[in-house]
């Protein structure tokens, strides 16, 4: 299994933040365990407008949850999130069910549901029916289950990403409207939650 980490703050010096980020940061997240890493920030969100994402994914719990001190023991760390002027919001745990396409576009949607439990083979069933309709708009979509994420806990968190979100979106409609996907809805009880559009920072 594989996990994914989010981080969400605000920085008063976003781009203090970003250039630390680059110069050691994710250097820094890799020689904690992480294997990926984006920074993202949220343009509609609702009360979260304006707030910093930083995801990185995760082999295992135990290196996701030993991470945030590692890298507190770091100096140079510590100085580069008061230098930005770092608030931490929240901190979130999701394991990634499945994934199709790469997660490489400029902007992006993340789409929270509610649903039934589904085992691996009915997950991977619907993420290639999905991923038929929306690989016309976005370069790449994560399907994930959140399971140490406050209010949000075992909750479907649904990320896609692409270089346009008009035709990401032109694409989810003409998803939603598919009946074979709507029955595959149906199926699992899913109900829409929140969607928030994000832009990719690094």
């Amino acid at each position: 299994m594989t996990y994914m980490s989010g981080l969400i703050v605000r920085a008063t010096n976003v781009d203090s933040l970003l250039a630390d980020m680059d110069s050691f940061g994710r250097e820094a997240f890799q020689e904690a365990g992480a294997s990926n890493m984006w920074i993202t920030q949220n343009v509609y969100a609702g009360d979260g407008a304006g707030e910093i994402g930083i995801s990185t994914d995760w082999a295992s719990i135990d290196a996701a949850v030993t991470a945030p001190d590692d890298l507190r023991a770091r100096p140079e760390f510590v100085d580069a999130m008061q230098n930005a002027g770092i608030q931490t919001l929240r901190r979130s745990l999701v394991q990634i069910r499945a994934e199709r396409g790469e997660l490489d576009g400029k902007f992006g949607s993340l789409i929270v549901s509610a649903g039934a439990q589904q085992d691996q083979q009915t997950i991977d069933a619907n993420a290639d029916a999905i991923w038929a309709h929306m690989q016309n708009g976005s370069s790449g979509l994560r399907w994930t289950q959140a399971i140490a994420a406050g209010p949000l806990t075992g909750m479907y968190i649904t990320i896609s990403t692409s270089d346009s979100l008009d035709d990401l979106m032109a694409a989810s409609n003409q998803m939603f409207a598919d009946p074979d996907i709507q029955g595959r809805m149906a199926a699992m009880g899913f109900q829409l939650i929140q969607r928030s559009l994000f832009r990719r920072l690094g």
